[in-house]
Parts: structure tokens; sequence; C-alpha cells
């Protein structure tokens, strides 16, 4: 018990709302699961994504955001609208980056 009581101060304590201990190994694994689901390069919404993820949809948006960053290949990352302008629904699709470099 006093183990967890430790935790959770220290969880306190840190001023950035990601500690690495406690954080990396799930957004990883939600990171790694958004992947898989979008590098066949077919659309997706973000409500797509979380019900064959179960990553919660901001998630999945940041994941998204994140695979266009260099640390993460600089893929591309293309959205668009599905259906009418005015229902706001946005639809994504994930090109993965070759490098072909020697």
């Amino acid at each position: 018990m006093k183990l967890i009581e430790m935790k959770q101060q220290k969880l306190f304590e840190n001023t950035s709302p990601y500690v690495h201990e406690y954080d990396y190994h799930r957004l990883r694994t939600g990171r790694l699961k958004v992947w898989h689901y979008m590098k066949n390069n077919e659309w997706a919404t973000l409500r797509e994504i979380s019900e064959a993820t179960y990553v919660p949809e901001a998630s999945a948006s940041a994941c998204l955001r994140d695979f266009r960053k260099e640390e993460y290949g600089s893929h591309i990352v293309n959205r668009r609208i599905r259906g009418k302008r005015t229902g706001g629904l946005w639809e994504y699709q994930l090109i993965e980056k070759i490098n072909n470099e020697d």
C-alpha cells in the first residue's frame, strides 16, 4: 500500500501531464494499434479508428498528428470531408513514407 501512495504522490509532483513510467507503454501500444489499422491506405473516420482499435477518438487523432512528425516517420496523413460539408465529418488516410536512402 505504501508503494501505491508513493507512486500517486510522485504523479502529482510532476508538472508534465506525461509521466514516462505510467504513460509510455499505453501510448506506444495505442499508436501501434492505430498504425496497423491505418497502414492499408483506406479512409476512416476517428470513430471508425476508435471502434476498431479501442483507442479513444482524441488519442487516435493525436496518433495521426504524430505520424506526420519526423520522429515518427514524416508520413502523409490526408484528410477529407465525408458526406455533406455541413455535417463536419472528416475521414483520414495514412500514406506510409518509404525511405529510399541506401
